[in-house]
């Protein structure tokens, strides 16, 4: 998902970090994971998976909230 211009058209609202986040949370990484992963702290991992779930419109509990984003990439990604 490098050139955003192949992306599919939801993926355009997120910026590239935020794409590389929710591809990991798709990959059923933890926050922890992804942080270390990224060389971010948790925290600020957070606050981006908090952004991808506000710009996609995405409601609910935290574990709601991260099924919804994984079952959204799936479908796309088919």
């Amino acid at each position: 998902m490098s050139n955003r211009n192949s992306q599919p058209e939801i993926f355009k609202v997120l910026s590239s970090r935020e794409t590389e986040i929710a591809c990991l949370i798709v990959d059923r990484l933890s926050n922890r994971e992804i942080a270390e992963k990224l060389f971010l702290s948790e925290g600020t991992i957070k606050q981006y998976i908090n952004q991808i779930y506000s710009k996609l419109m995405i409601n609910g509990d935290t574990r709601t909230k991260r099924k919804q984003l994984i079952e959204l990439i799936s479908s796309i990604k088919q």
